[in-house]
């Protein structure tokens, strides 16, 4: 199996067995345990990367917190079942200091990025208090 699968449909021409018409991004399942992360591919869209070895047959999970900086539309309660389970599904904003080290290299690069703008705002504003 790959180890990356794209999220946006790809030419005709390009086109393999781990690509579905309209991404998969849509079709694939939260869990707050994922086994999958994703990297921005070089057209920007989302590609799936394996943070562990995946066996046929296994459902490929990602934390929606991975590619969204707040989620404010999903059920009161998360239903992932996993053992780090959250109870909610959240953005990449809620979520705690470990989990966010632990997802390093797999999450969409602006994420961090505006972790440390709104970093540099709270502090300059501080400042200036």
């Amino acid at each position: 199996m790959n180890s990356t699968a794209t999220t946006r449909t790809p030419p005709r021409s390009a086109r393999n067995a781990s690509c579905c018409t309209g991404g998969l991004v849509t079709k694939v399942n939260h869990s707050c345990d994922p086994n999958c992360g994703i990297r921005l591919n070089f057209s920007g869209a989302h590609n799936f990367v394996a943070r562990e070895p995946i066996v046929a047959g296994q459902e490929i999970t990602f934390d929606y917190a991975m590619r969204n900086y707040t989620v404010e539309h999903f059920p009161a309660h998360c239903q992932c079942g996993s053992r780090h389970c959250r109870d909610h599904i959240t953005g990449w904003k809620d979520l705690p200091g470990q989990r966010k080290a632990d997802y390093r290299g797999f999450v969409a690069p602006y994420l961090p990025d505006i972790d440390n703008q709104c970093a540099t705002m709270h502090h300059t504003s501080q400042q200036k208090g």
